[in-house]
């Protein structure tokens, strides 16, 4: 009895894992952002590059405006 329902045990988790693996294997991924870098190499990290450049602009001149501030005060 104990062997049959091991058995029953073994069998569904075999038939449960060619499931999973049956649907693994049709899915694709669709995602954009993906693409970008596996497609378009160039403009994914030239997008990246001027994202970066945008934000260390930012802070580079918000940080001069904070030591004007600091020079008027003294």
């Amino acid at each position: 009895m104990i062997d049959s329902i091991g058995n029953f045990i073994i069998s569904a988790d075999a038939w449960t894992g060619n499931i999973q693996n049956e649907m693994d294997a049709k899915y694709v991924e669709q995602s954009s952002l993906t693409n970008l870098f596996t497609e378009h190499k160039f403009w994914g990290w030239a997008g990246l590059l001027s994202i970066f450049v945008a934000i260390a602009a930012i802070l580079y001149f918000q940080f001069q405006e904070w030591e004007q501030e600091d020079q008027q005060q003294k």
